[in-house]
């Protein structure tokens, strides 16, 4: 699995530098309009947000757990905070190096009192933060469904490199969120059948978290 998410990202990178059609960046009209968030098609908007959403999620699933419990020697905190920018980019680097430890059967690991975790762990468990990014998912996905043209963007994915690549990014994030879901489940003892509510982009993974036992209320 290693050798592929490494051959998938480099020939991701490949594509994105070389054979991506359409306008490149430096003269593209779409580009500019998302990046300044004037953009007249709800479609394009929504995408466009939900890759700044997707990060969020990635977050979530990736930083609730201490690294010292994870057990990868990979840390995992750079290729969040770059994911945010870069989306696949900088994530699938992470998947194909790092190789999380499965979780002790039993008692797992013993905690006495109240287990210490960071601002960003405990923001990153939390039940709020999950339901705040529901929210903002759905009411996005509103707003394309209902102002959205769908003839629109699929003109705009073959004239604008950067919406191209974009909806690739988007469809790579949700192969990966399924991988990242299947890791979870296996660290914490959870059913591997849960990885498939990941094929369900953005509210699979949030569903997932939220009905965790572990995450704080």
């Amino acid at each position: 699995m290693k050798w592929i998410l490494g051959m998938i990202w480099l020939a991701f990178l490949a594509y994105a530098w070389i054979w991506a059609p359409g306008k490149q960046v430096g003269s593209d009209p779409v580009f500019r309009e998302l990046i300044t968030l004037q953009s007249k098609e709800a479609w394009l908007m929504t995408v466009f947000s939900w890759l700044g959403i997707y990060p969020a999620i990635f977050a979530c699933l990736l930083l609730k757990i201490p690294a010292n419990e994870r057990g990868s020697r990979v840390p995992v905190w750079p290729f969040v905070l770059l994911s945010f920018g870069l989306g696949a980019f900088a994530l699938l680097p992470y998947f194909a190096w790092s190789s999380p430890k499965r979780s002790r059967r039993g008692t797992e690991q013993l905690h006495f009192g109240y287990r210490r975790r960071s601002i960003i762990g405990r923001i990153a468990g939390h039940k709020l933060t999950y339901g705040i990014l529901l929210l903002l998912t759905l009411g996005t996905a509103c707003y394309g469904f209902i102002q959205g043209h769908p003839a629109v963007y699929m003109e705009a994915f073959r004239q604008s490199s950067f919406v191209h690549i974009m909806t690739i990014d988007f469809v790579v994030l949700t192969l990966l969120s399924v991988i990242a879901i299947y890791r979870d489940a296996v660290f914490s003892r959870r059913s591997r059948v849960w990885a498939l509510t990941g094929l369900v982009p953005l509210i699979g993974p949030l569903v997932y978290m939220i009905v965790d036992r572990r995450s704080a209320a």
